[in-house]
């Protein structure tokens, strides 16, 4: 079965956390799994690459750095993780490349597809995002998850910032991801998944530009999207 896996953050934000990644490792059942990294969000991705790659090269993993021109090779992979950076040109880049439509085979085949910051971001229909020479602002994602969310959710000016976007557009509802924490979304069920006892996603209601914050529970159901390329 397929599953989406959003990463809120890693150590310093950006960096890695072994404990997430060996998890979803975890998932995948093949002895050598395919694993394709996606690099779109970033134009200095290099050395956020040579980590990934060696986090999963040695849990056995075969892993990949997708090329532009290349996409027809992700539903041959076992996971495929979308990279942090900016989320406008990534989705951009996704749309441009046609890997939309490679990403909905992938799926169909029974891989992971997972996000990691602005990839976290792309999966779901909106997210709060701080975006290079614009700042904070509600970015358009795929749509492969119903919902608005922001990553980094730990950080206090992301967090405000958040709050302010969610009563600017009138979203009744986000989710908060803070560093260490990940969704496992399988059908209509995400389940919350944290390497550190006190890193939490959250739930902000906004009603009348009151806003109410709540710890999500362990498991709760959540609205998988129709992509538009489906």
């Amino acid at each position: 079965m397929s599953k989406l896996i959003v990463i809120g953050g890693g150590y310093n934000g950006g960096d890695f956390d072994k404990e997430l990644e060996t998890t979803i490792r975890g998932f995948i059942q093949n002895d050598k799994p395919k694993v394709i990294f996606i690099p779109y969000a970033s134009r200095d991705f290099i050395d956020n690459y040579r980590s990934f790659r060696e986090i999963y090269e040695g849990l056995g993993c075969v892993v990949d750095l997708l090329e532009p021109g290349k996409e027809s090779t992700l539903p041959h992979a076992d996971l495929i993780y979308i990279g942090r950076g900016w989320t406008i040109p990534l989705i951009k880049t996704l749309k441009d490349t046609n890997a939309i439509h490679f990403l909905n085979q992938a799926l169909e085949n029974g891989a992971i597809v997972a996000g990691f910051s602005a990839g976290a971001h792309s999966l779901f229909s909106q997210a709060g995002s701080n975006e290079e020479e614009i700042g904070y602002t509600i970015v358009e994602g795929l749509g492969f998850v119903q919902g608005c969310i922001m990553s980094h959710y730990n950080y206090q000016d992301r967090a405000e910032s958040f709050h302010q976007l969610l009563k600017k557009h009138k979203i009744e509802i986000g989710i908060g991801l803070e560093d260490h924490t990940m969704l496992i979304i399988e059908d209509e069920t995400a389940r919350l998944y944290s390497s550190k006892e006190d890193s939490k996603v959250y739930e902000i209601k906004q009603s009348d530009s009151v806003i109410n914050i709540q710890p999500l529970s362990n498991h709760f159901s959540i609205n998988k999207g129709k992509n538009e390329s489906l």
